[in-house]
């Protein structure tokens, strides 16, 4: 289970088989505070149940 205080701003999450960037939290929305943007630029909002259960962070390799 992800935990909503680890998500780190510009971090590639997976999310339903779909590569997401995590944004920023939002003050306004409360059902939703979790914002989220595709490769095509489309904003994602996401509940903290939906976060700590069906998003997974993607680790980003680099060669030596």
């Amino acid at each position: 289970m992800l935990e909503t205080t680890t998500l780190q701003r510009n971090h590639l999450y997976e999310f339903r088989g779909q590569q997401l960037r995590y944004s920023h939290r939002s003050n306004c929305r409360i059902n939703a505070p979790f914002v989220f943007n595709d490769s095509k630029g489309k904003r994602k909002e996401l509940s903290q149940t939906q976060v700590q259960t069906e998003v997974f962070e993607l680790v980003e390799f680099c060669e030596n």
